[in-house]
């Protein structure tokens, strides 16, 4: 893997230029990469909050009963897109550096393009529902930075796939409750194999359930709590079978715990597909990115912003 050097600190000058919402993140923070180096560019202090400023920020730009200046304006777009805008220029200038196979770009833009066509009927009219007149603009500036964005999440579960397991205590389980604890201790004996367990089920159809996957940031609208935090002692077991211990569930039942699919790397496809499907595992993977290439913001107010975000993408 590649080593990249530290990011850089230079001061831009200031030029007049249009307040759209794309530069925003030009003027807090722009993520440069070339031959392998990062460089972040940032502009002069402004007392009054955001490090970055405007040219003639005193100057109306609406007049009138309502005066609004290019200062509060651009400030008015800063507070409402600076951090978005921030992290999305950054990762974006990421993506374009880890992911190059432009066969595989091609696939993940045809696969997204039909994804959204099925939502409105046609690619062009759900380009053209999210404000878009152009639907090639609408691919160039969403549908190819959605696509490198889910290849550079493949490539890190891919690589890092063991410690991925690992980290989110990557389980299949199948679970049979019963109110008291005698009768789960009772049951569980009887589980000796995997048919064992399938015929228990099918016994206790009303209170069987195959989870499937489950890992430690699975819902626990969809998964017991007290299932997800003993999840490793779960994965402890090398082979299919029933966990030792009755568990106690948050409703005061108990259940019995048939783990099985235990060899991840069988799964791996759809361990991955599992993940990604994960908002936090999302987060986590563009954290390791941006600290990856050492993501820095100076503006501490868009800072202040980009933790409410998410704690991880700075520190």
């Amino acid at each position: 893997m590649a080593e990249y050097k530290q990011i850089h600190k230079v001061e831009v000058e200031k030029k007049p230029f249009k307040l759209t919402k794309k530069m925003i993140a030009l003027l807090v923070i722009a993520i440069v990469l070339v031959v392998g180096v990062i460089t972040a560019y940032i502009v002069t202090a402004d007392k009054d909050g955001y490090t970055s400023s405007v040219k003639d920020g005193s100057t109306e730009v609406i007049s009138g009963d309502v005066s609004v200046t290019k200062k509060g304006l651009y400030e008015y777009l800063l507070d409402n897109y600076g951090a978005n805008e921030v992290l999305n220029e950054a990762y974006n200038k990421i993506t374009a550096k880890e992911i190059t196979d432009q066969d595989a770009i091609d696939a993940k833009v045809k696969e997204q393009k039909n994804r959204y066509a099925e939502y409105s009927g046609s690619f062009e009219t759900y380009a053209k529902n999210q404000g878009y007149s152009d639907a090639k603009a609408f691919e160039k500036e969403v549908v190819v930075p959605e696509a490198k964005s889910e290849l550079l999440e493949e490539k890190y579960l891919d690589t890092e796939f063991n410690d991925v397991c690992k980290k989110y205590n990557v389980s299949y389980l199948k679970i049979v409750e019963y109110s008291k604890e005698s009768d789960a201790l009772k049951a569980l004996k009887t589980v000796t194999s995997a048919d064992a367990m399938t015929a228990l089920m099918n016994a206790n159809s009303s209170s069987s359930t195959d989870l499937g996957f489950v890992c430690s940031k699975s819902s626990t609208t969809t998964v017991d709590k007290k299932i997800i935090k003993a999840l490793s002692k779960f994965t402890s077991l090398k082979t299919d079978g029933v966990y030792k211990e009755a568990v106690k569930l948050s409703t005061g039942k108990y259940a019995v715990v048939y783990v099985y699919n235990t060899d991840k790397s069988a799964q791996k496809s759809d361990i991955t597909e599992n993940l990604q499907n994960l908002t936090d595992v999302k987060t986590d993977i563009e954290s390791y990115y941006l600290k990856k290439y050492k993501f820095t913001v100076e503006d501490e107010k868009v800072k202040k912003q980009i933790k409410k975000i998410s704690s991880k993408y700075v520190d």
